[in-house]
């Protein structure tokens, strides 16, 4: 199985979250733990606007050791439908997490992220929430 894990879950793993860290640590060993591409830029922007050069560092060293998923064609459309038919619906959703999420369900993977509401009216989407015990 992969995991791609979404912003909230990766500030949670470097704030020592509990459950967070044993959940991914189980999924690190056992099976496939991933970054999307915009995932890295929402954590990487967070740091260049604040400033704290030791999480950054540990950052960079945790993204390189999972490896980033990038965005490519199929994902891209995946994320277009999926906006016309949320938008048809009335349903309001930003466009980092129409991205993040069709991103996780053209190839297969569970999204880790706590705010599974954020991405619950994404069609076919598997999400999971790390946080909860």
């Amino acid at each position: 199985m992969t995991f791609y894990l979404d912003s909230n879950v990766i500030i949670d793993l470097l704030n020592g979250n509990s459950n967070v860290l044993a959940a991914f640590k189980n999924a690190y060993i056992f099976d496939s733990v991933r970054i999307p591409d915009l995932v890295y830029y929402e954590v990487l922007r967070g740091f260049e606007y604040s400033d704290p050069k030791k999480q950054k560092a540990g950052f960079e060293f945790f993204a390189q050791k999972c490896g980033i998923e990038r965005m490519d064609l199929q994902s891209l459309r995946e994320s277009a439908r999926q906006y016309a038919d949320l938008r048809k619906r009335g349903i309001a959703i930003d466009d980092d997490d129409i991205l993040i999420g069709s991103l996780a369900l053209v190839r297969g993977a569970t999204l880790v992220t706590n705010n599974t509401k954020h991405f619950q009216n994404l069609g076919g989407i598997q999400l999971v929430n790390w946080k909860e015990p």
